[in-house]
């Protein structure tokens, strides 16, 4: 399974059906949001009295919770991103008969 790709696109770079794109930027929200839950909820756990995290352990914390929220957004059946999807589409032609 490849990561989600969050840059902008270019322009060649967009499938021509309006409902894969959609799903893109469904799961790709979802992702987006999933990162700032994640991130959230490692601010609500109090530091130990131990030292204070490194920054390198800032930065690892920081890219899990990047890797996680997009394999999860990605996989995710359920989520926002698929309600999402299911609100908008209905708002897109109907897919062409081939």
């Amino acid at each position: 399974m490849r990561p989600l790709d969050v840059s902008p696109p270019r322009a060649g770079d967009l499938p021509a059906d309006p409902r894969v794109r959609l799903r893109e930027a469904s799961a790709t929200l979802e992702g987006v949001f999933l990162q700032q839950l994640f991130q959230a909820m490692r601010a609500t756990i109090p530091e130990g009295s131990g030292a204070a995290p490194s920054e390198g352990e800032k930065m690892f914390t920081g890219m899990l919770d990047e890797q996680l929220s997009q394999v999860t957004a990605a996989r995710s059946t359920r989520g926002i991103g698929e309600a999402i999807y299911q609100q908008l589409s209905r708002h897109l032609p109907p897919p062409e008969q081939g």
